[in-house]
């Protein structure tokens, strides 16, 4: 499933472990980790946050706010591959 900027999606805190934590937001673009300042690790999504949910309660915290989680298909540090944005309804 392709993501692009503009699509509204859901971004789990732990994928494969919990679905109860996460924020739902629109992707406002791609970081270049060849020039970004403080992501050189990998290609990440850069979405607006306009949903939070932690431990199955509706939160606050990040409303508002950009956060930055690898591309799907990135290689993982616990081995495999992240998958944890997906398309919202």
């Amino acid at each position: 499933m392709a993501i692009e900027t503009g699509d509204r999606v859901r971004s789990y805190d732990f994928p494969g472990f919990r679905d109860d934590s996460y924020v739902e937001g629109v992707v406002e673009g791609v970081t270049d980790p060849d020039t970004h300042e403080h992501f050189r690790d990998c290609a990440r999504y850069v979405i607006r946050v306009e949903r939070q949910v932690a431990g199955g309660q509706e939160v606050d915290y990040l409303v508002g706010e950009l956060v930055y989680p690898p591309l799907n298909g990135t290689p993982s540090m616990l081995g495999g591959v992240t998958n944890g944005v997906e398309l919202a309804a």
